[in-house]
C-alpha cells in the first residue's frame, strides 16, 4: 500500500476562508439588493452615496471627502464627480479659502433625483437589514470597523480614511460638522433637552 501523503495547507484555514468568502458574498448582494432599487441606469451606488454624503454634510466636500464614504481610492472620485457634473447634478468650484481646493455640491436637480430615489433605497436597506435586531446592527458596526481596523494596520495605511467615513456615517451636526459617534450622542442629548 502506498505511502498517503501529508497535504500541506497553503494560504488560510477553510474556517478563515468561509468568514472572507461569506464576508464578500454578504457585501455584494447587498449591493445588488442596493442597486435594484435605484432606476436601472439613472444612477450608480457610488453616485447616490456621494449625493447622500453631500446632503447629510450640509456644505460642500472636497474630492478627498467624498472619497472617504465611497469604497475608492481619492483619484477615482474624479471620474465619477465628472459624471454628476456632465449631468449637472453636482457642481463643483474653486475654494474660497485654498484657490489649490476644489468643492463639491449637489445642485437642486440632484437633490430632487436624491428625494424621488429616497423610498426605494430605505425599502431595500429596512428589507436587508431588517433581519437584525438593533443590537445586532451595532454590533455589525463594531465588527466591521475592527475589521477595517486591522486591515488598514496590516497594510500601513492611515487611518484617517476609515475615520473620516466613521465620522461621515455615524451622524452629523445641524451646522454640518462632521461628529464623532460619542460627540453625535452628546448632541442629540443636548438637542433633545
Amino acid at each position: 500500500m502506498p505511502k498517503v501523503k501529508k497535504i500541506t495547507e497553503v494560504g488560510p484555514s477553510p474556517e478563515q476562508m468561509w468568514v472572507v468568502v461569506n464576508f464578500a458574498q454578504s457585501w455584494n448582494t447587498w449591493a445588488k439588493a442596493l442597486e435594484r432599487s435605484l432606476r436601472p441606469g439613472l444612477l450608480t451606488v457610488s453616485q447616490v452615496t456621494t449625493l447622500q454624503a453631500l446632503y447629510y454634510a450640509k456644505r460642500p466636500l472636497s474630492p478627498t471627502e467624498i472619497s472617504h464614504v465611497l469604497p475608492l481610492e481619492t483619484h477615482s472620485v474624479s471620474p465619477l464627480l465628472d459624471r454628476l457634473h456632465k449631468r449637472k447634478i453636482i457642481t463643483r468650484r474653486r475654494s474660497k479659502t485654498d484657490r489649490r481646493a476644489v468643492e463639491v455640491e449637489m445642485t437642486p436637480k440632484g437633490l430632487t433625483l436624491l428625494t424621488d430615489l429616497g423610498p426605494g433605497i430605505r425599502d431595500a436597506m429596512e428589507r436587508v437589514f431588517y433581519v437584525l435586531s438593533p443590537q445586532e446592527r451595532e454590533m455589525l458596526v463594531k465588527l466591521t470597523e475592527k475589521i477595517s481596523n486591522a486591515a488598514v494596520d496590516y497594510l500601513g495605511a492611515n487611518k484617517e480614511h476609515l475615520a473620516a467615513n466613521a465620522r461621515m456615517m455615524s451622524g452629523l451636526s445641524d451646522d454640518g460638522v462632521i461628529l464623532s459617534p460619542a460627540k453625535h450622542k452628546k448632541a442629540k442629548r443636548k438637542k433633545s433637552s
